[in-house]
């Protein structure tokens, strides 16, 4: 099956701030999953998270309606090995981007989806 690109639209994707009230300004760009086979029911995501407030932002977790569990990991390679190092906490700079990309490695881990599709819009929140 050839890799087609379904559109994440997210909803939601909150993230706490380390202190204060300020509120946050967060934007998310380019957020996608691959369309997957009907019997496969893991899938990853991608996205760049811009922060365009004057404080950092950390992103701990996630939530989909279409998802039973959602982990960010980073892929990494280590001794010709490569394998996935789960994220607990994540750092968006202030004035400044996180890039969930094959070139960082980081990407969100969805379990147990459905309703992967082209063209489907998936909501993901902060937990």
């Amino acid at each position: 099956m050839s890799m087609r690109t379904i559109l994440l639209f997210v909803v939601t994707l909150l993230l706490l701030a380390c202190a204060g009230q300020e509120p946050a300004m967060i934007r998310v760009e380019g957020a996608w999953i691959p369309e997957i086979p009907p019997l496969i029911a893991v899938t990853a995501g991608w996205m760049v998270l811009h922060n365009d407030g004057d404080m950092p932002k950390y992103l701990i977790g996630a939530f989909s309606p279409n998802a039973e569990n959602i982990d960010i990991h980073q892929s990494v390679v280590v001794n010709d090995t490569a394998r996935m190092v789960l994220q607990e906490v994540l750092e968006v700079p202030p004035h400044g981007s996180l890039v969930f990309s094959n070139e960082t490695g980081y990407h969100l881990m969805l379990y147990k989806s459905r309703g992967m599709h082209a063209d489907a819009r998936i909501p993901i929140r902060k937990v």
